[in-house]
């Protein structure tokens, strides 16, 4: 027999004893295989490190874990491991702590299940995992609290608690991301006038316990480096609690143990295993029992008093999928929550086909034992007196009595009997049940479904099914499995299309097992093109709902009476594209200013589950499915008005975020939109509408430098534009200007002016010279002039668009900026390179206050002022000036940027011009090979770089290479070409001996590359 202090045994005799459990009782559970299912917090440590070495290959990160764990500094390694798996810590924790009990072997819980006996309903633990839930013998009733549960403990402050309950002190893994295990964790929850507001409550609560109650800790050994830490931690609330407390510690650690309070008291047993549960089952014999409830007295035949279990449907049990969050909410709302005037109430509320009233099944099955009086359920969307009779003659009156008092007997049955649960399914309006609801002083539980929200009722909105969740549900009512890789590919995206639906997913896979000659592939194919019909089966769902998908996610004209702005809000996200839409793009396309206006129809939208929202941004989608119903419901061809005034708002936000590269993110997130209200304007014959929206497709491939991609978009948008019976000058000179970059871009600057004087015209003739359009046409049609060797007529129109753009928005602004550093170009031509650096110099200010070191306009400014740099003989400015350009465009535009070859180029040039061949000829090459890939060997550009590189292998002693390259090119040049006798000449002078001095500048500048304007 062990020495139990009498203290102790008096305090379990009254159930004053509470266990502290630690991370022993978890490492005592086995897997069927009998290995062990947790790690000690040291084998946690070193698992981190290996997974840090192998799978994330982070040597050096694992190597500083490893050096801390091998200290014994083992909270210096967990901080270590977090910071260094980053994101992939919690994913980490729960491969280690988050198993399911099908793996354990049930022996093993025996160590866990005798901290029950001890005569406590509350149990706190510093561990993660579901150990205690797993060996607790009413798991049924089982409260578990997270590190903070305020109401709960201040519940147990005032009554104690009457349900077994596991208090997670230290966090659980169902909510990884709140877990302590690093010093910043504990030092939040236990450092000295340091906690977290959050964490207060459970401080105080546990502050509180510790001086009224005797705390055991079990699981705890000095030969765990985590106890001595811990309790460390605790050791400040120690001081001022009232004790004792003890701590179940194993002989050999007798000698060593040195308290960390006044107050903490050991009891030693022989070793783990055996000796150290027959402690505890010593322990747990000294207190109390819990009662037996037995019942009284006998029912008859018919009475009130009998209890029923009425329940229409059956339950789906281990076949159903992804619900298992939802029905452990509303276990502890019904039980825990807040008394409202209908009692203790909840709510499955979300669109059709989600499954509300499955899961209304699957927790009455679940939970029947625990309401002594049965469960009812009433179907609210149909006669109430023909089923509350029907309830009656189940038992509670005989089936020969008068039907009105069958009725007032069912009606007093339901308001007046306690201990019942009552669902009502699919509740419109809850006046219709009002008569019938539990009085206030009645201590049934009442559960709707509902696909709208309910006063007095706390909702639990059902999301769709995660793509992993969908394909097992799929799967399973298909009753068959996909059998190659094409077969698996098209399962995904069956589920895809049916985006987390269960009724859905339920109905297709009814389908696919009834049709067992149908492939994966066929059936995805239906889905695509005749949806209905993919739907279109004898099978009913298990809760024998209406199997017409249509009619399932149809939305009821009352809920647009709710919130008037979600019809059309749906609307136009019925006929958008398939991705989220943003807050900003909604409140246009709804002409609504702000988008507070929006807050209640995107709110009821996504709490019923027919809105999405995405994770990272405030944007919104329909779900694919409402969509599809809705397209059904709105057809474009009754509604050409709307459709066109929507069309022109949709370009009107994408015309203002065109330009701006700041606004590419925003304007590629809604890209979808643009080709979805292209094709809807194309099917309703609005040729200006459809071609203004093919123009704005054009501007992301622009930005990315995809001029090829661009130009096809620009002139199938003319092409359309054409087509129309009607003029807009407006359009016809953006195409006409913007197809004159693309031209300009691809090497055709004749082709390039030729366009952009003629858009020149347009915007003069429409809004005269005061206009940015005006500005924008005179700046490129400089451009061009200067590409055609014409600096002075540049210079002119160049300065022109420079005085409008000053006049329009003054200096601070990017219009400005950019004409001042275009006219920098052509002073630099007409050979006035000081004068161009200063006011290259002047555009660089304007442009990194207006957008920062990281942005294409800066880094064009930035080449500029290096290439002026160069010609004034600044060879080292140059080259850093040049590096820094260099440096921003691979960062912010790739390395496939034509820009980014620019940069590549130039910087090549200076490091020539310094006497660094090599280093020149590496970043020649790369410049080369990215303009080969994008234009061609022919491109203007292209060729600079070819005859860059020859003069830089010649600089390396590489004369055959540069011969051979010489030779390449020629062989692709025509005769008239302007660069063939040029290269004639270069090849003879290769082919002589001597290199002529001074073919280092000809080299030299016949490659550099002029300064770019960006638009």
């Amino acid at each position: 027999m062990t020495f139990i202090p009498q203290q102790l045994k008096e305090s379990l005799q009254k159930g004053l004893a509470i266990p502290f459990i630690g991370a022993g009782v978890s490492m005592s559970v086995k897997d069927k295989e009998g290995k062990a299912l947790f790690p000690s917090w040291k084998s946690l440590l070193e698992l981190a490190a290996i997974r840090l070495e192998e799978a994330d290959n982070k040597p050096d990160e694992a190597n500083i874990v490893k050096g801390y764990v091998k200290t014994n500094r083992l909270f210096d390694a967990a901080n270590e491991a977090k910071q260094a798996l980053a994101a992939n810590w919690f994913d980490f924790l729960k491969q280690q702590f988050d198993h399911s009990e099908k793996n354990v072997a049930q022996d093993s819980l025996e160590l866990a299940r005798a901290t029950w006996q001890l005569g406590s309903k509350l149990i706190i633990t510093s561990n993660y995992d579901h150990v205690l839930r797993w060996a607790c013998p009413h798991v049924r009733d089982l409260e578990q609290w997270d590190i903070e549960a305020p109401v709960e403990q201040r519940e147990l402050l005032r009554n104690g608690v009457n349900k077994p309950t596991v208090w997670h002190l230290h966090g659980r893994i169902d909510n990884a991301a709140d877990i302590i295990l690093t010093p910043d964790g504990y030092s939040k929850l236990y450092a000295e006038g340091t906690s977290e507001h959050k964490y207060q409550a459970a401080l105080k609560t546990l502050q509180s316990q510790l001086s009224s109650q005797n705390f055991i800790f079990i699981g705890f050994s000095l030969a765990d480096e985590d106890f001595v830490q811990q309790i460390q931690y605790l050791a400040d609330i120690f001081r001022n609690a009232a004790g004792p407390h003890y701590v179940l510690l194993p002989e050999a650690q007798r000698g060593h143990f040195k308290k960390p309070a006044d107050c903490i008291e050991p009891i030693y047993f022989a070793d783990f295993g055996a000796p150290q549960l027959a402690l505890l089952n010593e322990l747990a014999a000294l207190a109390p029992r819990p009662g037996i409830i037995s019942l009284s007295g006998e029912v008859g035949e018919y009475s009130p008093a009998k209890s029923v279990f009425s329940v229409p449907f059956a339950s789906k049990g281990d076949q159903m999928i992804g619900r298992q969050a939802a029905l452990e909410q509303v276990h502890r709302q019904l039980h825990n929550g807040i008394r409202t005037a209908i009692g203790q109430t909840a709510a499955f509320q979300g669109l059709g086909g989600l499954g509300k009233t499955q899961l209304a099944v699957e927790y009455a099955y679940a939970h029947q034992k625990d309401y002594a009086n049965g469960v009812i359920w009433i179907n609210a969307d149909q006669d109430l007196n023909v089923q509350l009779i029907q309830l009656a003659e189940k038992g509670w009156v005989s089936p020969v009595a008068d039907q009105a008092f069958k009725l007032t007997t069912a009606i007093k049955r339901l308001r007046e009997v306690p201990d019942c649960l009552i669902i009502f399914d699919n509740l419109e309006n809850l006046e219709t049940i009002k008569e019938i609801l539990p009085a206030a002083n009645v201590s049934s539980h009442i559960l709707v479904t509902s696909r709208f929200e309910q006063a007095g009722f706390v909702a639990i909105p059902l999301d769709t099914l995660s793509p992993e969740q969908g394909l097992q549900l799929l799967l399973q009512e298909a009753g068959r499995q996909p059998q190659n890789n094409d077969e698996n590919q098209a399962a995904a995206s069956i589920v895809q299309q049916l985006d987390g639906l269960p009724l859905a997913l339920e109905l297709a896979g009814a389908y696919l097992q009834r049709r067992s000659t149908v492939t994966w592939q066929q059936y995805l194919e239906l889905l695509h093109k005749n949806l209905p019909a993919a739907f279109l089966s004898s099978h009913a769902s298990w809760t024998k709902h209406e199997a017409d998908i249509y009619s399932t996610l149809k939305i009821h004209e009352s809920l647009f009476n709710e919130e008037p702005l979600l019809k059309p809000l749906l609307n136009v996200l019925t006929w958008s594209g398939s991705t989220a839409m943003s807050e900003s793009l909604l409140c246009t396309l709804l002409a609504e200013n702000e988008p507070t206006n929006l807050i209640g129809a995107l709110s009821l939208g996504c709490a019923l589950r027919i809105l999405q929202k995405s994770d990272d941004s405030n944007a919104y989608a329909v779900h694919r499915l409402v969509r599809e119903v809705r397209r059904a419901e709105l057809p474009l061809i009754e509604s050409s008005e709307w459709v066109a005034s929507c069309a022109e708002r949709l370009g009107d936000w994408f015309t203002n975020h065109r330009r701006n590269f700041s606004d590419l993110a925003l304007f590629e997130a809604n890209f979808d939109h643009l080709p979805a209200w292209q094709q809807n304007t194309q099917a309703l014959d609005l040729p200006i509408s459809a071609a203004r929206l093919l123009w704005l497709q054009a501007y992301p491939a622009w930005h990315w430098g995809r001029y090829r991609e661009a130009e096809q978009l620009l002139e199938q948008a003319q092409a359309i534009y054409e087509q129309s019976p009607t003029a807009d000058i407006a359009l016809k000179a953006h195409l006409l200007n913007d197809l004159g970059m693309m031209k300009n871009a691809l090497g055709d600057s004749k082709t390039a002016l030729t366009l952009s004087e003629e858009a020149l015209n347009l915007r003069l003739g429409l809004f005269g010279q005061a206009h940015q359009d005006t500005a924008d046409s005179l700046s490129d049609v400089a451009l061009y002039y200067h590409a055609l060797g014409k600096p002075a007529q540049a210079l002119e129109l160049g300065e022109r668009a420079l005085q409008i753009r000053n006049q329009l928005f003054g200096e601070q602004h990017p219009d400005t900026a950019l004409s001042l550093s275009n006219v920098t170009i052509y002073y630099h031509a007409l050979g006035k390179t000081e004068k161009a650096l200063e006011l290259g110099e002047q555009a660089l200010r304007i442009r990194r206050t207006l957008f920062g070191e990281e942005h294409p306009h800066t880094a064009n400014s930035l080449g500029n002022v290096a290439f002026y740099y160069d010609t004034l003989g600044k060879l080292a400015q140059a080259l850093a000036l040049g590096e820094q350009s260099l440096q921003i465009r691979r960062k912010v535009l790739s390395e496939q940027h034509p820009d980014t070859a620019s940069s590549l180029s130039n910087v090549a040039s200076y490091y020539y011009a310094l006497g660094q061949p090599a280093q020149a000829l590496e970043l020649g090459e790369q410049a080369w090979r990215i303009r080969q890939m994008l234009f061609g060997d022919v491109h203007p550009d292209t060729l600079r770089s070819n005859h860059n590189l020859i003069g830089y292998l010649l600089a390396n002693k590489q004369r055959p290479e540069a011969l051979t390259r010489l030779e390449a090119q020629l062989s692709l040049l025509k005769k008239d070409h302007p660069h063939h006798k040029e290269l004639l000449r270069l090849r003879a002078q290769l082919l002589s001996k001597p290199i002529r001095p001074g073919f280092r500048q000809s080299a030299k500048s016949l490659g550099k590359n002029k300064p770019k304007k960006r638009r």
